[in-house]
């Protein structure tokens, strides 16, 4: 669906949707744990549906009400083998690969549209006993053979998925392991996953992001699980509001292990007004200077931070342009060239990224490049825009954030 963003300005107060992030992790410990939990918070984004739709097909038992999602622990498939389709989610394609590894002895993973494109390298299970079939490093992808726990080494210059999928999986083998990680990026990520299999009652000793020893036999502990609210999401509006009014949201943990609460150093760091307090977080628009942020470890926040640096006086800097190739676009490519469509300079050079401030937004009709943030970054862009900004297939919003354009409605005056 084409969809036209009229200019406006952020005003109000909103709550922010569950992070996609917190409960895919946690409807994956879910289903390897077979235990009975209770997961608390909204789960309407299409990248949570993927992921309870592999669970069902894994057989594990549930009934979902509008805020929560409670767990039989069973599963209920007692075949061998099974086949899912990730869709174009890459974290359920690589963190399922590892934990449907475990619990069947012949997995086959797909996925469709930009998935097909992206890069997935499942071949470190070998190390684990298992076989593993791909062409290349596209999926389909399948694995054979009885899971067993070790040394591992990984190599996770690519993204830090696969490692989290291993970190999941590997404390209900019946041995202890050991993961060695080679160039690990992305390790907020590791640290998220970290911590919430530590509120399941999961240990994991952490040697510098280097090693990881993970003890065999763990049992989760915990019941009831409250997914906190998504800062990749909230970022948008974090931003619209800077550049353009004022902004209070309800839902967000400032203590957050989450990557992509990073985006209030780079709002403080250009002055824009932020609050920060246990109930909401609170931005008010200032005027914004240039900046220079390295987004290596947080690379879905770039789209939200282009939004910002073309409103900054001064050419702003954001680097970890190397982390976008794999994503849902070439997500430096795809802002680089709508952003131009809407007055705004964009140079990539090698891992950077350079934002001209423009003087003027205009309106344009532009597309979403089947990219949910691309999307979202091009609709708050109307805050400061002289005409209407048109966004081609606006609704793949839904991916992370089904809500987006509700709650851009009620924070527009």
């Amino acid at each position: 669906m084409d969809r036209i963003i009229n200019p406006f300005s952020y005003k109000g107060t909103v709550a922010i949707n569950s992070s996609k992030s917190f409960f895919q992790r946690a409807l994956a410990i879910s289903l390897i744990s077979e235990s009975k939990v209770q997961l608390v918070g909204n789960s309407n984004e299409n990248d949570i549906l993927t992921a309870l739709k592999i669970c069902e097909k894994a057989g594990l038992q549930f009934k979902k009400t509008k805020n929560s999602i409670k767990i039989d622990g069973k599963l209920t498939n007692s075949k061998k083998s099974i086949s899912v389709n990730s869709l174009e989610s890459g974290f359920c394609a690589r963190v399922f690969s590892v934990v449907l590894s475990y619990l069947y002895n012949d997995v086959t993973i797909n996925g469709i549209g930009s998935a097909k494109f992206r890069s997935f390298n499942f071949s470190f299970l070998s190390q684990l006993g298992l076989k593993v079939n791909a062409k290349g490093l596209s999926l389909p992808v399948n694995i054979k053979g009885k899971m067993q726990s070790g040394e591992i080494k990984i190599d996770a210059s690519d993204g830090s998925q696969l490692l989290s999928g291993l970190l999941i999986t590997l404390p209900f083998l019946s041995g202890d392991s050991v993961i060695h990680v080679k160039d690990l990026v992305s390790s907020p990520y590791v640290e998220m996953t970290i911590g919430i299999l530590k509120d399941f009652g999961i240990d994991i000793t952490n040697e510098s992001y280097k090693r990881f020893y993970v003890r065999g036999n763990q049992k989760i502990k915990s019941s009831k699980y409250i997914i906190e609210g998504d800062w990749s999401g909230a970022a948008f509006h974090l931003v619209g509001a800077a550049i353009s009014g004022e902004v209070k949201i309800h839902g967000l943990n400032p203590n957050s292990l989450q990557a992509d609460k990073a985006i209030l150093k780079a709002l403080v760091q250009c002055g824009a007004i932020v609050i920060v307090n246990e109930d909401f977080i609170e931005v008010k628009h200032f005027k914004l200077n240039s900046f220079s942020f390295d987004a290596t470890d947080c690379p879905d926040l770039f789209p939200a931070l282009a939004s910002l640096a073309s409103c900054c006086d001064g050419i702003s800097i954001i680097t970890g342009t190397s982390r976008l190739i794999n994503k849902e676009s070439n997500r430096a490519r795809s802002i680089k060239l709508e952003f131009s469509k809407i007055g705004v300079k964009v140079v990539l050079k090698g891992n950077h990224m350079y934002i001209h401030g423009s003087k003027e937004i205009k309106g344009a009709n532009t597309k979403s490049h089947n990219d949910h943030r691309i999307a979202m970054a091009l609709s708050i862009m109307a805050t400061v825009s002289k005409g209407s900004i048109k966004i081609n297939n606006s609704d793949v919003v839904a991916k992370s954030y089904s809500n987006f354009y509700k709650d851009l409605e009620i924070l527009s005056v």
